[in-house]
């Protein structure tokens, strides 16, 4: 994994359409189809929030039978920014109701690298696991 990786991880990130879809994902009880997602976030355009769906496909949204969820690194983005913009939240999104690691529950393995608490805030696989 080199620099180069890493920023273009980073720079998907860099956009608020990117981050409304996320955001649209979180809140979702289920996967949500194309249609159903593009009109939660509110893109008049279809094929610009294509694109954008697309980009975040690359390393934080998987694309399953039954439609588009957050993956574990897209998982840990939402928590960072749900966290830090609550203006009454003060633990830069690490914090859970039982101190564990967001999105996993205390003595659970975590999905990504398999051990148990392991407290890691975020899991960026900068190779898509398909790939």
């Amino acid at each position: 994994m080199d620099d180069a990786d890493a920023a273009d991880a980073l720079d998907v990130l860099a956009h608020e359409h990117r981050i409304a879809i996320l955001r649209a994902l979180a809140e979702a009880d289920e996967p949500l189809s194309f249609s159903s997602l593009h009109t939660q976030v509110g893109m008049r355009d279809s094929g610009k929030f294509n694109y954008h769906l697309a980009k975040l496909c690359e390393y934080y949204v998987r694309e399953t039978a039954a439609g588009y969820e957050l993956g574990h690194a897209g998982e840990r983005v939402v928590s960072a920014t749900a966290a830090s913009s609550d203006p009454a939240s003060t633990d830069g999104g690490t914090a859970t109701t039982d101190g564990g690691t967001p999105g996993v529950d205390e003595g659970e393995d975590c999905p990504v690298c398999g051990e148990t608490d392991c407290g890691k805030l975020f899991h960026v696989h900068l190779t898509p696991p398909w790939a």
